[in-house]
């Protein structure tokens, strides 16, 4: 008999431990499957920020569009702004240009100091616009090599952002001279002076934001070592227009 109860005891003290471990793993495999579960919300999570970052880097990009088609508007406000048929124009008319064409780019003379001086006397002024620079480089390929200048070619000689002046002037006296930028009674600083080897040619850069184009100016240009002997030269930018 007592063996029986021994042997029940046995039995109910492996029943309960049997249904301990089977609670125990239940317990364990639910709670792998909440931290599962867990991980698995982590990669909504990851990709939000993901999209966050492109949709960033997309801005970004619009950004920079707009800020292209904002400067192309502004260029195309340029008194002196060429469209693609413009560029045509002045390749096609720097192949059959003569000098009266050219003379449309020339500063008139308004008054003088030094004309009696031959740094003066023999003294040629134009203004660089954006047409002038592609008829004349066109005019010295045709002339020099017989070749029709493209335009990819010439874009690179247009910057809408600088305007100059080139003084044809006695060789050898180019780096004697100094240039003022007048408007308004108001000297506008160059930021960029070239002058050539043999000291035939001065050419002065001014950036476009310095200037209004609505309203006349001069460019004044004078010796360095006398600045009383002078001529000086009159803009009316309007004039310039091809």
């Amino acid at each position: 008999m007592k063996a029986k109860i021994i042997y029940f005891l046995l039995l109910v003290t492996v029943g309960v431990s049997v249904s301990l471990y089977v609670l125990t793993n239940y317990d364990l495999v639910e709670k792998g499957s909440a931290s599962s579960t867990s991980d698995s919300l982590e990669l909504p999570a990851s990709e939000h920020v993901t999209e966050e970052e492109n949709t960033y880097g997309s801005d970004a990009a619009n950004e920079i569009v707009d800020k292209k088609l904002e400067t192309e508007s502004a260029d195309s406000e340029y008194i002196y702004y060429l469209t693609d048929d413009k560029i045509i124009e002045a390749i096609n008319d720097g192949k059959e240009t003569d000098e009266v064409f050219r003379e449309s780019f020339k500063l008139p003379l308004l008054s003088s100091t030094g004309k009696d001086d031959s740094t003066f006397e023999y003294m040629d002024v134009f203004i660089n616009t954006p047409y002038r620079l592609v008829e004349s480089h066109s005019y010295n390929q045709y002339m020099l090599y017989d070749k029709t200048a493209s335009i990819d070619e010439v874009m690179s000689l247009i910057n809408y952002n600088s305007i100059s002046f080139t003084a044809y002037v006695q060789r050898g006296t180019a780096r004697m001279l100094a240039t003022e930028l007048i408007q308004d009674g108001t000297v506008i600083e160059s930021y960029k002076i070239d002058n050539t080897v043999k000291g035939d040619m001065k050419t002065i850069f001014f950036s476009v934001d310095a200037i209004d184009f609505r309203e006349p100016a001069i460019l004044k240009i004078f010796e360095k070592s006398n600045p009383s002997k002078y001529s000086q030269y009159q803009i009316s930018f309007e004039d310039h227009i091809k």
